[in-house]
């Protein structure tokens, strides 16, 4: 896990980190690429991925800055990049935001993963809103 930025503007903070490509945390997650190369979600138990996504956000509201700011985003990219039916790239992120004590998420997918394992998203997004929301 790579922490590529944190940025305060006003009073809303934004943090990307980049799961690269050997980091378990997230990387478990994903098949192994089919003969056209593309990734489904398999399903499994996302809370490992859910706690080390809470883990970075508890050390990142520590920090003097989680004072200033009435919003914070937080950008998880992953190193999967996949291509879409009309060959653009799309970054596999999961993007969380705690405003007024709640927590949101929501996930980037290419249309492969919408159309094989949209189920699992959804899935994966409950496990995480669910672990910040208790």
């Amino acid at each position: 896990m790579k922490k590529l930025f944190d940025e305060t503007y006003g009073d809303n903070r934004t943090i990307w980190y980049l799961y690269e490509e050997n980091d378990e945390s997230m990387n478990y997650i994903f098949s192994m690429p089919d003969e056209y190369g593309g990734r489904s979600i398999i399903p499994c138990d996302y809370s490992k991925l859910a706690i080390n996504i809470k883990d970075i956000i508890v050390e990142d509201l520590k920090l003097d800055l989680a004072k200033e700011a009435n919003q914070t985003q937080w950008i998880f990219y992953s190193s999967v990049i996949s291509t879409d039916a009309i060959d653009d790239k799309v970054r596999f992120s999961i993007f969380v935001r705690l405003k007024d004590a709640g927590y949101v998420c929501n996930i980037n997918v290419n249309d492969f993963i919408f159309a094989t394992s949209f189920d699992e998203v959804l899935a994966l997004k409950q496990s995480i809103e669910t672990l910040l929301n208790q």
